[in-house]
């Protein structure tokens, strides 16, 4: 029989123990410092003696943390607590992971809202029915959350009381809060959603057709893009002595000589990269296809450079996390975020740009260079040529042939 330790005999001092040791482990494994792996156990030793000696009973959690974390204006432990309250939050908290794993600790509570479960069922009507990129029906639930806590009423929604004035409401308030832009993908997301809802027999009404049209048209601006010099400055702003700035510039050459976005360059693996012929697969596309894309030789020596350097992980993607706990693969907004730092820091005095000016900056240089329409919708994967036709807008040499002479006037 194990031994309970004090007055709280809801987890065992041996089980504590093993826990602390997978602890050090699970610390050493993701890359923590040896000083700040040993200030953790000692901040979760004084956490085991307080909860065996002073705790509540009850289940570990994260009530039972925010308790332990709360005592220390009246320590009286004959334990060591050391380090901040951020140092002690963070050493509960992988602590509360490692129980969890162990089913020493109750899996997390998540609250469920009226929502959910409406959101998800018409997410999985998005991705298994219609065809829909998982980003795209994340994104329109996103959007569609504001309307559904607008309806609920009486602990339900009922959606055969919703009226074609709702609708226009709903989208003239999110008009005066956001650009046209945004409240064009909101007014896609009802449509679509009006239409999950006639499909389900919730309502009998076609109600997308009460969604008013937003005038955002989207071949009405001119795209963004840097200059031949601007991409030199970019890329030379990554310290190559760093393996952060390593992996900076090969996740931006991938992105301005191969065309990859955001999440293509976080989706990557090493098995997607072809060295011998000098090409990718990509499998998490918009398009939800598998393409095949030339790997630029640039690209491809940057690439080379930082896996020499890339720190050892389970994982297959190529670009990790170099942060504790490193490793873990980078999400796309991780790097948008860094693309993000990257233009922050070379042009401090403009916009703000977001990973998609590289993109454009792609197109732009190959239409300057010559290439058609259909290499640049081939290099871009795009479905539909018109959509490579805002292109056309920046190919100032093209424009000079068709542009009309300029009538004198005559006095």
């Amino acid at each position: 029989m194990e031994k309970k330790v004090g007055k709280n005999t809801d987890v065992s001092e041996g089980s504590f123990n093993v826990a602390i040791s997978r602890l050090g482990e699970n610390l050493s494994a993701t890359g923590h410092a040896h000083r700040v792996s040993a200030d953790y156990v000692r901040v979760v030793r004084h956490f085991c003696y307080w909860h065996a000696q002073h705790a509540t009973p009850g289940e570990v959690d994260e009530s039972k943390m925010k308790e332990f974390l709360g005592h220390f204006a009246s320590c009286t432990c004959p334990v060591s607590s050391g380090g901040t309250y951020r140092l002690c939050h963070a050493a509960v908290s992988h602590f509360l992971t490692v129980l969890r794993e162990m089913g020493l600790a109750p899996p997390v509570r998540r609250s469920v809202l009226p929502e959910d479960v409406v959101l998800q069922t018409f997410h999985e009507h998005l991705t298994k029915v219609r065809g829909a990129a998982e980003t795209s029906a994340s994104l329109y639930t996103r959007h569609l959350r504001p309307f559904l806590q607008g309806i609920y009423t009486d602990g339900k929604f009922v959606f055969r009381t919703i009226t074609s004035r709702d609708v226009e409401a709903s989208v003239a308030h999110r008009a005066a809060l956001y650009k046209p832009k945004t409240v064009k993908l909101y007014c896609t997301a009802l449509r679509a959603f009006f239409r999950f809802l006639r499909l389900t027999g919730e309502i009998e009404l076609p109600l997308e057709d009460a969604v008013p049209a937003v005038p955002h048209w989207s071949l009405s601006a001119i795209p963004k893009y840097l200059q031949e010099e601007q991409v030199t400055a970019l890329l030379s702003s990554f310290n190559g002595d760093t393996l952060v700035g390593l992996r900076g510039r090969a996740m931006a050459l991938l992105m301005v000589t191969v065309g990859l976005r955001a999440g293509e360059v976080a989706n990557l693996k090493l098995d997607d990269i072809d060295w011998r012929k000098s090409s990718m697969r990509l499998g998490k596309t918009k398009s939800r296809r598998i393409d095949y894309l030339p790997l630029a030789t640039e690209a491809g020596e940057a690439l080379a450079a930082y896996l020499k350097r890339r720190p050892p992980t389970g994982t297959r993607h190529v670009f990790v996390g170099l942060t504790t706990p490193i490793g873990r693969p980078m999400t796309t907004s991780a790097v948008s975020m860094a693309m993000r730092r990257a233009f922050a820091h070379c042009f401090p005095c403009e916009p703000a740009h977001g990973t998609h000016v590289l993109r454009h900056t792609l197109a732009t240089g190959m239409l300057g260079k010559g290439a058609t329409f259909k290499e640049i919708a081939d290099i871009l994967r795009h479905q539909n040529i018109e959509t490579t036709a805002i292109y056309a807008k920046v190919d100032f040499k093209g424009l000079e042939h068709v542009a009309l002479p300029w009538p004198e006037v005559m006095l």
